[in-house]
């Protein structure tokens, strides 16, 4: 299984804008013969812990602009996951969804949403890609090992994680690396590979992120890591699985 991971400048209320990105880097990783791509949390329209901009960016996966703005993606044999705020009737969630020859193959909702106005989700999905079993947790969610361990059991050997970092400046030094032991205690914990990820810069308000996109074995050795304070990408090969125990 080849994943790509993009560490990208993060983008406010501008879901077109964001499309072009996620069309350019599919286009990319479809071109290296990646079979799945992730993008940060909320990367679509923008992370905010504000209640009412979250009501307000939200979209519903029918929603005929969102159907719009994945068209462009239908010949892209890459998979993508990305992060979006998600509207299901009344309620909001913060969410990442699986896009497939563009069209929404399926939706993770974060658990452990730290984001005021956002309902928890309460199922942990698996899709197939590649002879692997992939899953998502958001951000947040690793605070609970329970979220990863259910993804695992019901048949993941990938964990993949949108994650938006972006803190207050001074509180940066704090948490890059207990983000970084995080992802690694997951994969060790749960035998899976851990795929990583974020936003990365300086919004000029005082938020920033240095940004925190990997790829952990479930050795717990980082295998590739985008650097910090830039754009980037890794593009990964992930053997075929095997049981550790047997190893």
């Amino acid at each position: 299984m080849r994943i790509a991971s993009f560490q990208r400048f993060p983008i406010f209320d501008d879901a077109e804008k964001a499309a072009s990105v996620i069309l350019r880097d599919l286009t990319w990783a479809d071109s290296h013969g990646a079979d799945l791509a992730i993008f940060p949390e909320c990367y679509l329209q923008g992370h905010s812990y504000d209640r009412s901009i979250n009501e307000r960016r939200a979209l519903c996966v029918d929603d005929p602009a969102l159907q719009k703005l994945l068209e462009p993606l239908h010949s892209i044999r890459t998979a993508a996951i990305v992060g979006f705020v998600e509207r299901r009737g009344d309620l909001v969630y913060n969410s990442a969804m699986l896009i497939e020859s563009g069209a929404v193959a399926g939706v993770y909702a974060k658990a452990n949403p730290l984001e005021d106005g956002c309902t928890p989700g309460d199922a942990f999905p698996v899709w197939q890609r590649a002879g692997r079993g992939f899953g998502i947790n958001i951000c947040s969610d690793f605070r609970d090992p329970a979220f990863s361990d259910a993804i695992v059991a019901n048949g993941a050997s990938v964990v993949c994680a949108p994650l938006n970092m972006m803190i207050r400046a001074h509180k940066v030094d704090q948490w890059r690396e207990p983000a970084i032991e995080s992802l690694r205690a997951c994969a060790v914990r749960t035998g899976s590979w851990v795929i990583s990820s974020d936003v990365v810069g300086d919004r000029g308000d005082g938020w920033m992120s240095c940004g925190c996109t990997l790829a952990v074995g479930p050795d717990g050795v980082i295998a590739s890591k985008v650097p910090e304070w830039e754009e980037g990408a890794i593009l990964l090969d992930i053997p075929p699985s095997f049981d550790l125990k047997r190893a």
